[in-house]
């Protein structure tokens, strides 16, 4: 984490249409491929047990094993509704918007 926050601090802004041949990362880049995959399979997997659990609560909302305490409750939270703001009173979202510039880091196959 602290590596990433370095990292984001020291190159915060991507100079635009800038491009640089990266070599020697190909086999990095296949290993992090076959990370995901398995991340994937595993999470899917922790989803399942997840569903089963649910299915057994039904409306209940904590559940009981010999080594664990499960809750499934109900959380109530408000959000602003940024689009009917900006429909309704464009003005009142232009006042109280704030523009951010990050840079998101994307991989995809050639």
């Amino acid at each position: 984490k602290a590596c990433d926050e370095i990292l984001n601090q020291y190159f915060k802004t991507a100079r635009n249409e800038s491009s640089i041949k990266l070599t020697g990362f190909d086999e990095k880049l296949m290993r992090r491929d076959a990370i995901l995959s398995q991340i994937s399979e595993l999470q899917t997997e922790q989803n399942k047990i997840e569903q089963e659990i649910k299915l057994c609560m039904g409306d209940n909302e904590t559940a009981l094993s010999e080594g664990f305490r499960i809750t499934w409750g109900n959380v109530e939270s408000v959000r602003l509704d940024t689009k009917r703001l900006k429909a309704e009173r464009p003005e009142v979202y232009k006042d109280y918007s704030k523009a951010s510039v990050s840079r998101r880091f994307q991989i995809k196959a050639a």
